[in-house]
């Protein structure tokens, strides 16, 4: 054979090779596609049940941002609150009132999505960030998975605090979905809250305490908003607008908690979103004790300046207060964050103010000319905007003796 014809045999085979190369890597690549497109249906599959079970509620709750700026007090969704209910008409047992003084804030927007955010401690499974219409939550990918929060160094938790975020789960299949539980420097949990339990109850127990209380309104899937608050060794937890368990002493066998630990588990690949820890807030007996009184307990729908439900512990508060002191007049005074545009954040913190004037009068009885209202804004910050956690003390409602 001639140099040029075993040239010409090589340069064949050669080719021959290339395409099959070629044919291999391209089936390859189509299982790879057909492999994600399956994937990804699973994945719509998922999504598609979770805005099923949302209703069309809005984004998520507290402080997502609008267009109209972060207003004053606490946004939640427009679909989540009920906001045809009468504030007057909530429930006494919901009391829930969230502290004033932000420890730790988490809406998840600062992660980059499909990341661990920066702002927890991953304990066991796997967790990313997700986005789901607009808002961003942490989401367990893994069949379980425990996670907890960076708090300052603290050898106790603060005497006075709450914690609140949203909860979401959809196809649950029975599991228990949330698990909360207090746990010690010792890594002892001393107290642990499991929902949803036994079909559709809450579980809270402390040492020999065991308590099981069924939600009575709204469906087991979904969306709610979890909330503690603690009173030196009393603990009440709430879902949505219902108190679910109350312990006037947690168990001390196993010391005082000093941390938080999230379980999330099931294959509805359940999330948690707009963690909110804070201290205090001061009891009911110390309102406006020295002539001003800042809350974060009164709620707006993101973007609008209607009063929601959940505001109804804090005013019902203020309206005893004005009952038992028949010359006191108020000042309320709106603010917000630095989020949105200034004019809009000015529109919005007084237009908020002068809603909660109309429900204190309209619901509560108390006569008009007791109120005066104004709005400032972003002009008047305690806390820098730079973070989470300053923008969620930027955002907040003020009453002031005249």
């Amino acid at each position: 054979m001639t140099r040029h014809r075993q040239l010409r045999v090589l340069s064949i085979a050669t080719l021959v090779l290339a395409l099959v190369l070629l044919a291999s890597a391209a089936q390859a690549g189509l299982k790879d596609r057909l492999k994600k497109k399956v994937e990804d249906k699973a994945g719509q599959k998922t999504d598609q049940a979770a805005d099923k079970a949302l209703g069309g509620a809005g984004d998520a709750a507290g402080g997502e941002g609008n267009d109209a700026g972060e207003g004053s007090g606490t946004e939640t969704s427009d679909g989540e609150s009920g906001s045809d209910a009468k504030v007057s008409e909530v429930s006494t047992k919901f009391d829930f009132v969230p502290g004033d003084k932000v420890l730790f804030m988490d809406d998840f927007t600062q992660d980059e999505l499909g990341e661990f955010p920066a702002k927890w401690k991953l304990v066991s499974g796997t967790h990313e960030v997700a986005e789901m219409k607009g808002g961003r939550w942490l989401r367990c990918v893994s069949n379980n998975g425990s996670v907890r929060m960076k708090l300052p160094a603290m050898s106790a938790l603060p005497e006075f605090w709450t914690l609140e975020f949203d909860f979401y789960g959809v196809n649950m299949g029975g599991a228990i979905g949330l698990t909360v539980d207090g746990v010690s420097q010792t890594e002892k949990v001393v107290w642990e809250a499991r929902f949803p339990y036994s079909g559709n109850h809450l579980n809270f127990w402390t040492g020999d305490i065991n308590s099981m209380t069924p939600l009575e309104n709204g469906p087991i899937e979904g969306r709610h908003h979890v909330m503690f608050m603690a009173r030196g060794r009393a603990i009440k937890t709430y879902l949505d607008r219902q108190r679910m368990a109350s312990v006037p002493e947690i168990s001390s066998a196993d010391g005082v908690p000093t941390n938080f630990e999230f379980l999330l588990a099931s294959a509805g690949k359940p999330m948690i979103s707009n963690v909110r820890f804070a201290e205090g807030c001061r009891p009911a007996k110390d309102l406006l004790a020295e002539g001003k009184l800042v809350t974060y307990g009164i709620h707006f729908a993101s973007g609008s300046d209607v009063v929601q439900p959940e505001s109804a512990p804090v005013l019902r508060q203020i309206a005893s207060y004005l009952e038992a002191n028949a010359a006191v007049k108020l000042q309320i005074t709106g603010h917000t964050d630095n989020t949105g545009t200034a004019a809009g954040n000015l529109d919005l913190s007084k237009r908020r103010a002068a809603s909660v004037a109309n429900v204190l009068s309209g619901e509560f009885k108390i006569a008009a000319d007791r109120f005066t209202t104004d709005g400032k804004g972003d002009t008047q910050t305690v806390a820098s905007n730079a973070n989470a956690e300053g923008r969620a003390m930027n955002r907040r409602v003020e009453f002031t003796k005249l």
